[in-house]
């Protein structure tokens, strides 16, 4: 996708892994970058999407239900989940838009990612753009526990997965009752969501800290993004894991 401001930005995509404790692949998160034709400048995805007019935001969302289907096969054999964030206007244009919105729906292999600072998140079941999508969609919880919502849609059911915020868990690790707090913090979360992700695994010290924790999935920079053409090095498993 390109984009015109003082200066034509395209879209590009980097593969961000997520694994399983034992070190399968358990999903690829999507992320889009915006950078000018020289690489040497790049904008902010979030400011660029707030940018888009309706008709761009569409074309977006249609280029990355299209970069799905080109990769359908390697996801579908590998048993991979697809997570693709989306924002309020990009929720919106998948509801109203069903050719849009059942294109998504054609690979069961895709999730959709929601950030806690999305739009009334807090009403949980209250919301009904939210519970309209959950009748699409399996839904991630992107950066719980930030400090911008209350449980209420967790307690609701409304996420498949809920992934702990990075800046939390470092809080979290370098407190002196780690070991008691985070156990009980995914307590309180397993009772109503079985499926957690822990972010912002940048250091062994981190990653050893949740080997024997009850989390679905670990993410970080100790397991870095790569280039959609290089998807299949995700499938081996990591050093750490050995």
């Amino acid at each position: 996708m390109k984009i015109q401001f003082d200066t034509a930005f395209n879209s590009s995509y980097l593969c961000q892994p997520v694994y399983t404790i034992e070190g399968k692949l358990l999903a690829v998160e999507l992320v889009c970058r915006f950078s000018s034709a020289d690489s040497k400048l790049v904008m902010p995805t979030e400011l660029v999407l707030n940018l888009l007019t309706e008709q761009q935001l569409q074309y977006f969302l249609n280029e990355q239900q299209i970069w799905a289907s080109e990769h359908a096969q390697w996801f579908s054999d590998n048993q991979v989940t697809l997570n693709i964030g989306v924002e309020e206007k990009q929720v919106a244009l998948l509801l109203e838009d069903e050719n849009l919105r059942n294109a998504f729906k054609a690979h069961a292999f895709i999730h959709l990612n929601l950030s806690e600072s999305f739009p009334r998140l807090s009403e949980g079941r209250n919301n009904e753009q939210l519970v309209a999508l959950k009748q699409h969609f399996s839904l991630w919880l992107e950066n719980f526990g930030s400090g911008n919502i209350t449980m209420a849609p967790i307690f609701d059911h409304l996420f498949q997965w809920v992934k702990l915020d990075k800046n939390l868990f470092w809080q979290l690790y370098d407190g002196e009752h780690f070991t008691i707090v985070m156990p009980s913090l995914i307590r309180n979360v397993n009772r109503f969501c079985r499926n957690i992700v822990v972010d912002g695994l940048d250091s062994q010290d981190y990653f050893d800290a949740l080997r024997l924790a009850d989390v679905q999935g670990v993410k970080g920079l100790l397991w870095p993004g790569v280039d959609p053409a290089q998807l299949d090095c995700l499938l081996k498993r990591p050093v750490q894991f050995h």
